[in-house]
């Protein structure tokens, strides 16, 4: 039998239960995928991450990331969480080896960003009408001034942009949307923030998700493309989350346009430590 530490963390909030919770193993050995799986299983957060050495210069770090039912190339308060647990409270740098390459992360004064991968669109056959009747909604509530899209930094998500926060809030999980579905509205509860979204995301174990990371890039992606905002060559965008089910999460959105073009997007947020166990396997 052997001990396994492991560090918890909350993302994207800078209050303790906000957030999207994590644990980090940062000396997991030779577990195998399988028992890496079955932990992330046990312990039933959104997401566990493993952390171990990187296959090339490229990287300082190779990070596996689980869900409770699957593992993922890419995901974002991992990213941010690991990266907060790894620097133990030290500003800098670092790069972190994942399924969809090197995410460099940079840490100051708490607040963790990193740059994510471009993000890439494609269009759906989704109506409107199909996608309210799935998430409990009338047709009128899913907008119909902007389309419908899948968006990717690595994991896809269905974009499904609402008329109003109170939509947002009355929307039920989805059924009959083979797809890890966010729904926003350009409305916020908080000021400074622009946007207020959920993500459902039941194949993976999770339900509705705190705060999803890897789907801010392509959100801020979207919402920069179909100038939902003032956009300008660095568009800064505060996103809420998690506010439904208790968990209240804070993400904030860089995005570069160059011309009519998507140059560069990064999400950031806050962590605070929450504390550490041990697994005896």
């Amino acid at each position: 039998m052997t001990r396994y530490e492991y560090r918890t963390v909350d993302v994207f909030t800078d209050k303790a239960f906000g957030g999207n919770p994590l644990a980090v193993f940062r000396e997991p050995g030779k577990l195998d995928a399988t028992t890496m799986q079955a932990i992330a299983k046990e312990l039933h957060l959104s997401e566990t991450t493993f952390v171990l050495p990187p296959s090339s210069s490229a990287a300082d770090h190779r990070v596996r990331i689980f869900t409770p039912d699957a593992e993922l190339p890419f995901a974002g308060h991992p990213t941010l969480g690991t990266a907060f647990v790894l620097a133990e409270g030290n500003d800098g740098a670092m790069r972190l080896e994942e399924g969809v390459g090197v995410i460099n992360v940079t840490l100051r004064e708490g607040f963790v960003q990193m740059v994510q991968p471009l993000p890439a669109f494609s269009g759906t056959t989704i109506t409107r009408k199909t996608a309210a009747d799935a998430l409990g909604l009338a047709v009128e509530e899913v907008r119909s001034d902007v389309p419908i899209q899948i968006g990717s930094s690595g994991v896809p998500f269905l974009f499904i942009p609402l008329s109003n926060m109170k939509a947002v809030r009355r929307a039920r999980q989805p059924s009959g949307l083979d797809a890890s579905v966010y729904v926003f509205a350009m409305s916020a509860e908080r000021s400074g923030s622009h946007v207020h979204g959920r993500m459902f995301a039941g194949g993976l174990g999770v339900g509705e998700d705190p705060a999803t990371g890897s789907a801010q890039g392509p959100l801020g992606a979207y919402i920069v493309a179909h100038e939902l905002v003032q956009v300008a060559p660095t568009t800064r965008i505060r996103s809420e989350q998690g506010f439904e089910i208790g968990r209240p999460s804070i993400l904030d959105i860089e995005v570069d346009r160059a011309g009519a073009a998507i140059a560069a997007v990064r999400v950031g947020g806050r962590c605070v430590p929450m504390g550490a166990g041990w697994l005896d396997i």
